[in-house]
């Protein structure tokens, strides 16, 4: 963890009151780094900093404008210096702590005064909390030390250093408001309005992350504006709320991004597939049977035995009966046919055996071929076989279905690149709002292909278990990101930072996540959330119409 440790020391304060100060705190979380910031007006003298053999210094002053964070080691500690009670270079130094702590406020400060003024330590609670710094002590010339307890009525508490660590994990935060949306994306978020209770509720499980995180640490959610159940807000939308500042955070996922000046993101929360779900290919028509069971393997081997019998009938009239050789009973040997579809024929050179012989072969053919089709034909009558299924790229391309993305896809999608991926179907993508994009795949239309992500499908494929034949398929050759890195967008300098981090940690060690995941669905399908209706529903058998006798 970063650290900062600001230390505003007056002379009065001996070189072994700063080691023991230091001692302590390292005792408490080692750092590795010392961050030194004094004023360069300041007309102190200056210490003699034995302690700078034991840690490496980073020495600046309030003109230095660096960014820490991408710079240095994650551990680091810092000395302020600061000289009497000039608010105005006071002021200077905790500016300087502002530009050059970027997405740092989980510091640790500790501000050594030279006079112990009650307006003082107002003004440091005043300048710390707006600054998003909540890690803050005071160390007084009699060697005093107080802690700020942020959010609280009560600024300020003594402590003993000998007792108790100087610095302590902030674990309430007194019902501090965490202002907030959701983006109503089933399973992640979903406000609904119980129809018994009439009281509003929301499942999901990031909402279920964000309440619980909310429960730990005595915070409050409040909504940014009034929210309407079923209302679905854009990722991109929530995202950019959050990085201007409007929103804390919202209750909704987006891809992970490095921390800037515009905002920071938790750890990865989510791992999840990004793919395309296409139609589940449709049984053949009736009509279209007889074409799948006259196929070319099947006609091939009609047209093979056709000839090997018709050559060796026109040999033993040729041989035994001494007749003449008919090229036309050898082209069509009408016979041959009869025999081969199971049907009574006369039999030719019948008082030799070799002609028995291969007459007794025809039969057997005949009657092999004619069962065998017809078990064939019944078969694929009563349970038809599937169409052609849409399994890759190439073929989503050249089926004749609209491709739907949510225009906040937009943003992640132009990063992807590859001819073997979205490249083949860029021409194809549509993209629309989220209202509608929503609407559109809980629809389920056959005619159209949309984007999900792999908690999205769990909804489809739940909804999909009380249908008699699932509507739209998910297949591993429709993949076109397997890792999509999902985490929680945050304000710059966010104090949620590091919690809601621990948090999101300890949900992944205790298997809370898929746990959620799953009582989501069941809190939807209890509530009535999820539709149970088919919106194709199977007929296993029906009348034959004319239409089922057309062989196209």
């Amino acid at each position: 963890m970063w650290q900062l440790l600001v230390l505003l020391l007056p002379l009065a304060n001996t070189e072994s009151e700063l080691n023991g100060i230091l001692d302590t705190i390292y005792a408490d979380q080692p750092f590795e780094t010392l961050l030194v910031l004094r004023h360069s007006q300041s007309q102190a003298e200056e210490p003699d900093e034995r302690w700078a053999r034991a840690w490496p210094v980073l020495s600046f002053d309030e003109q230095m404008d660096c960014y820490l964070s991408g710079s240095y080691n994650n551990e680091m500690l810092g000395l302020v210096w600061q000289s009497g009670g000039n608010n105005e270079m006071n002021m200077e130094l905790w500016q300087a702590l502002d530009r050059n702590l970027q997405n740092m406020r989980h510091v640790r400060l500790l501000l050594v005064m030279s006079t112990e003024e009650g307006q003082q330590h107002q003004q440091i609670a005043d300048t710390a909390e707006p600054l998003r710094f909540l890690q803050v002590a005071v160390l007084t010339s009699q060697g005093t030390v107080y802690r700020l307890q942020p959010f609280a009525q009560q600024n300020w508490v003594e402590i003993d250093p000998r007792r108790e660590p100087i610095f302590a994990r902030i674990r309430n935060y007194q019902r501090k408001a965490i202002i907030t949306l959701p983006d109503q994306f089933a399973p992640r978020s979903l406000v609904y309005e119980d129809t018994h209770t009439q009281e509003r509720g929301m499942t999901g499980y990031v909402a279920k992350l964000v309440m619980e995180f909310a429960r730990i640490y005595n915070l409050t959610i409040q909504w940014q504006r009034p929210i309407v159940p079923g209302e679905h807000m854009s990722l991109i939308l929530l995202r950019n709320l959050t990085l201007n500042g409007t929103i804390s955070l919202p209750i909704s996922l987006c891809g992970y991004e490095v921390p800037s000046e515009s905002g920071v993101f938790s750890v990865p929360y989510d791992l999840e597939k990004w793919f395309i779900m296409v139609p589940c290919a449709d049984e053949i028509s009736t009509a279209d049977v007889y074409g799948f069971v006259c196929g070319k393997k099947f006609l091939g081997i009609v047209a093979g035995f056709y000839c090997i019998f018709s050559l060796l009938d026109t040999c033993f009239g040729y041989l035994l009966l001494q007749r003449g050789i008919s090229w036309s009973t050898l082209a069509f040997n009408e016979r041959i046919i009869s025999g081969m579809i199971g049907q009574s024929f006369k039999m030719s050179a019948h008082n030799t055996i070799s002609s028995r012989v291969t007459h007794s072969q025809l039969f057997l053919l005949g009657l092999v071929l004619s069962t065998l089709f017809a078990a064939h034909l019944k078969t694929l009558l009563t349970k038809r076989p599937p169409d052609q299924q849409i399994s890759n790229f190439q073929q989503l391309r050249d089926a004749p279905v609209d491709i739907y993305f949510d225009e906040a896809e937009h943003f992640y999608l132009d990063g992807f690149r590859g001819a073997r991926t979205v490249e083949l179907i860029r021409s194809k993508i549509r993209y629309v709002s989220t209202a509608d994009f929503q609407y559109l795949r809980s629809t389920l239309n056959k005619s159209q292909a949309f984007s999900a992500l792999t908690a999205e499908w769990l909804i489809i494929a739940k909804r999909q278990q009380y249908f008699q034949r699932p509507a739209f398929c998910s297949l591993p050759g429709l993949i076109f990101a397997s890792k999509i890195i999902l985490s929680l967008p945050m304000q710059a300098n966010s104090i949620f930072e590091r919690p809601i981090n621990r948090l999101i940690l300890y949900v992944h060690s205790s298997g809370l996540l898929e746990y959620w995941k799953q009582q989501t669905l069941y809190e939807m399908v209890a509530l009535g959330l999820i539709p149970q209706e088919d919106p194709y529903p199977y007929a296993a058998f029906r009348e034959f119409k004319v239409a089922d006798l057309t062989w196209e």
